[in-house]
């Protein structure tokens, strides 16, 4: 009988070694110089597979947008590509928290696949506070006089969308900032 229990432990041991020895697949390459968010990201399964399902809703929306728009109100892959690398340092502030880096993921892919009808995500709740304060002062430095989408209750996109048109629009007069939306 131990001889059994014993072999049933070593088996079970081995099997729970190979699944260890299996690391979690997320989008992003789990070698060389990592924040701990993502080994912590790499360590887990089910943060690996909201990685992934992440890195599949923002190819999508980012394919779905125009490359830029005469209308300073539209949003436009610079205005998403600037607000995911803005998303991901905020969800490096989760540090080795898996409930924080979790529900960063449950946000952000929530707000890249929201249907039509859906609430938008406001920017604070997207990349932070900080991160949507900026945003929302080098709004208010390059938009007209109204400000319409210089609000952090808007969209990330929307705002950041809205600087790159203005930016690109104000040219050579353009504050020094701009440079990080023209080439994001």
């Amino acid at each position: 009988m131990k001889a059994g229990v014993l072999a049933t432990l070593l088996i079970l041991g081995s099997l729970g070694l190979l699944a260890s020895a299996n690391a979690a697949s997320p989008s992003f390459s789990c070698t060389g110089n990592l924040s701990p968010t993502e080994k912590t990201i790499c360590s887990d399964d089910s943060l690996a597979a909201l990685d992934v399902a992440l890195t599949a809703a923002y190819k999508k929306a980012l394919a779905a947008l125009p490359e830029d728009s005469a209308n300073s109100l539209d949003e436009t892959r610079v205005g998403l590509t600037v607000t995911q690398k803005a998303w991901i340092a905020y969800r490096n502030t989760c540090g080795v928290n898996k409930v924080c880096i979790a529900k960063a993921y449950q946000v952000r892919t929530g707000e890249l696949t929201a249907g039509p009808n859906t609430p938008d995500v406001p920017c604070n709740d997207t990349v932070g506070a900080a991160a949507a304060a900026l945003f929302v002062k080098q709004c208010t430095q390059v938009a007209t006089a109204t400000h319409p989408p210089c609000n952090a209750a808007n969209t990330c996109e929307l705002i950041v969308s809205h600087n790159a048109n203005r930016c690109a629009f104000l040219g050579d007069q353009a504050p020094k900032f701009c440079a990080a939306y023209l080439k994001p």
